[in-house]
């Protein structure tokens, strides 16, 4: 019989050290109000990976749609991305083709649509015109159009799109139109109708009138960009998503983006994500993190991505988590993720250690380098003496020398927070040899979390 796997609500609780018995009455004073959905939460990211955004009414602003935002060209794409979302099929661009403003009384689109009937089904050809204007669309226009299409048989629908009005008067002039001709079947789309179609297809409206979503639906495309092409929020995005952080409280995922991106192109100093989220959220954005290193990773490689911002985020997103609850939970969460989850995965050892490796480094690296730096000559990093590339100048092709670093790592000189005996060599000496084994992990991560609890502490002390 298969061992049954324990509850993972369980192991999360005992492994953050919170007594199961008392989660409820915790649940309830607000503390630990992430704990009945944060599993879910780690779960529903095994899904996050090339996402397809779905928006919803509640993503939009219930104002009315602002045309003005975009130009003639942009409506024209528009309207070609709209009926594409709408099920259309063989667009093509006419007039010079997508790009290409139209002039007046031209073919903006053609495309065609198949109409199913419970008698019979039939392919039917329609022929779109943009007509993008500041004020009401001219009847003139209106009559050209439709008159140029009238000469056309081959055009079973001809359809007028204007991102404004067109008047009563010309309305009754195509009702008259279209009493005397059968074909071709004319429509006008304008502002109000079109609005009402891309209402009801979301993603043409997202993308082209992002100042339409709200904060929801700005949320949902961060994370569909994040997913699909590794890109993350910056500038007035990254700020949003500080100021409101407590809206999407249970959404780990989001709060691993923020927090990398933070990291990356923010001010980590000001916008202290890893100090200022609870200890349950912060250790399901951990768990997250770690889960999804290697889809990341891939995701990067595909789209020659930037790795860095992605192992330098998890570094102090590892770091805040080491340093609020321990050596003991940040070890299982960068050995064994999975551990957390209701995944069956099982990753070999050596694959753990190739996920967790330059993140462990990372910390290692950066703890030796500032811990060291005006604090501490028991460790010492150099960079490569530069003199001897005096002479590439007087070579015609001169020899381009690799950067490298040396670390000095003294057993004589003092541990100036008292971590490491005179006479041992400092650990932080070591920052490029990651331990293999999860009990040798633990152990460096309790050195390290001295280090981040005393040099924080001085930092404090002396402010």
């Amino acid at each position: 019989m298969k061992e049954q796997k324990p509850n993972c609500r369980d192991c999360m609780r005992q492994a953050m050290g919170i007594d199961i018995k008392k989660s409820q009455q915790a649940k309830r004073s607000g503390r630990c109000r992430l704990f009945g959905n944060v599993i879910n939460n780690i779960n529903q990211s095994t899904h996050i990976m090339d996402i397809s955004i779905t928006l919803t009414d509640i993503d939009f602003l219930q104002e009315q749609l602002d045309f003005s935002e975009i130009s003639p060209v942009e409506l024209e794409n528009l309207v070609f991305h709209l009926l594409d979302e709408m099920g259309f099929s063989n667009l093509s661009w006419r007039k010079g083709g997508e790009g290409n403003s139209a002039t007046d009384g031209g073919r903006d689109l053609e495309a065609t649509f198949w109409t199913v009937l419970p008698a019979a089904s039939k392919e039917e050809k329609y022929w779109f015109e943009v007509k993008y204007r500041k004020n009401q669309l001219e009847k003139s226009q209106v009559q050209g159009t439709i008159l140029n299409a009238a000469g056309n048989n081959s055009k079973d629908n001809v359809i007028i799109v204007t991102n404004k009005t067109i008047s009563n008067p010309t309305l009754d002039w195509i009702k008259e139109f279209q009493n005397t001709h059968k074909t071709p079947c004319v429509s006008v789309w304008q502002g109000h109708d079109l609005e009402l179609l891309l209402r009801k297809n979301p993603r043409t409206l997202a993308k082209f009138l992002p100042s339409s979503l709200a904060f929801t639906g700005r949320c949902k495309v961060i994370e569909s960009k994040f997913s699909n092409l590794m890109l993350l929020p910056a500038g007035g995005e990254l700020d949003e998503l500080w100021i409101k952080r407590e809206e999407y409280y249970e959404n780990s995922y989001l709060t691993l983006i923020a927090t990398l991106a933070e990291v990356a192109y923010g001010d980590i100093n000001k916008h202290q994500w890893g100090l200022e989220i609870d200890e349950v959220r912060l250790f399901s954005v951990a768990a997250t993190g770690m889960l999804y290193v290697y889809p990341f990773i891939f995701k990067c490689s595909a789209l020659n991505r930037d790795q860095s911002p992605l192992i330098q985020g998890l570094s102090y997103i590892m770091q805040c988590l080491l340093l609020r609850s321990g050596e003991e939970l940040a070890a299982k969460v960068l050995f064994n993720p999975e551990e957390f989850s209701e995944s069956d995965i099982e990753l070999t050892d050596e694959l753990r250690f190739n996920r967790y490796e330059p993140i462990f480094n990372t910390i290692y690296h950066e703890l030796s380098i500032h811990c060291s730096e005006n604090y501490c000559s028991k460790v010492s990093h150099m960079s490569k003496n530069e003199e001897n590339s005096y002479f590439n100048r007087f070579l015609m092709e001169p020899i381009k020398e690799e950067e490298k670093e040396f670390i000095l790592n003294s057993s004589e000189s003092k541990c100036e927070i008292g971590l490491v005996a005179k006479g041992e060599y400092c650990p932080l000496g070591n920052s490029g040899d990651a331990p293999k084994k999860k009990n040798e992990l633990v152990e460096q991560l309790r050195f390290a979390r001295g280090v981040l609890t005393n040099r924080s502490g001085e930092l404090r002390e002396n402010a």
